[in-house]
């Protein structure tokens, strides 16, 4: 079980006990089950659980964007450039952002979809990626610049066409409120290269 499996599983079984043995308890005609230590350890994960500051950092994505795509395939290929869209909103009460993705790339209809928020446990970002280009599912942890402008991801995963493993990091750059750029870096092993630039501009 992964530790945000293990979080989320504890979480809810802690929540469950808040709301529902008082309750049995009382309809027994029994004190409530908690100890002192059980009851400071929930409320330890509750408060975990409440989003933060890193969670205010995240809110300025919110809305929908325009995105200019500049692409490169390997550190000599010629760039390719293409346009996309993102819708971005909150899901979970303000705990996570979800990235809807759709454009065209190479004359093929392109979607994908993101998943990302801060754990305030583990004090990171972290996100999940999918798209319908491929079958993996990619795991970003990343940190962000106190000012929360700038945030920095980075994940890994096996070239199961070519071999080995690919590293690949991102970074996303605040212009000002209406304009951030996204950039993406690939290290197949034989050296890193920019794999691609997007401009987004809200609507």
């Amino acid at each position: 079980m992964t530790i945000r499996n293990t979080f989320t599983f504890t979480f809810t079984l802690l929540v469950w006990a808040l709301c529902c043995l008082p309750a049995l308890a009382q309809e027994a005609g029994e004190a409530p089950a908690m100890t002192a230590e059980q009851q400071a350890e929930m409320m330890a994960w509750m408060e975990l659980a409440q989003p933060g500051p890193h969670h205010e950092h995240l809110a300025s994505f919110v809305g929908t964007w325009q995105g200019m795509v500049r692409m490169w395939m390997g550190p000599d290929a010629p760039e390719m450039t293409e346009e996309g869209r993102v819708e971005v909103s909150w899901i979970m009460g303000g705990r996570y952002l979800m990235w809807q993705h759709s454009g065209n790339y190479g004359n093929m209809p392109y979607e994908a979809l993101a998943i990302e928020g801060y754990n305030n446990g583990q004090k990171r970002y972290e996100s999940t990626w999918i798209d319908n280009f491929g079958t993996l599912i990619m795991t970003f942890e990343g940190s962000c610049s106190q000012d929360g402008k700038k945030r920095a991801m980075s994940s890994q995963f096996e070239d199961v066409v070519a071999g080995g493993t690919v590293d690949y990091r991102t970074e996303y750059q605040w212009i000002d409120e209406d304009h951030f750029t996204y950039t993406a870096y690939m290290d197949k092993g034989d050296g890193e290269f920019k794999n691609m630039v997007i401009t987004y501009e809200r609507q």
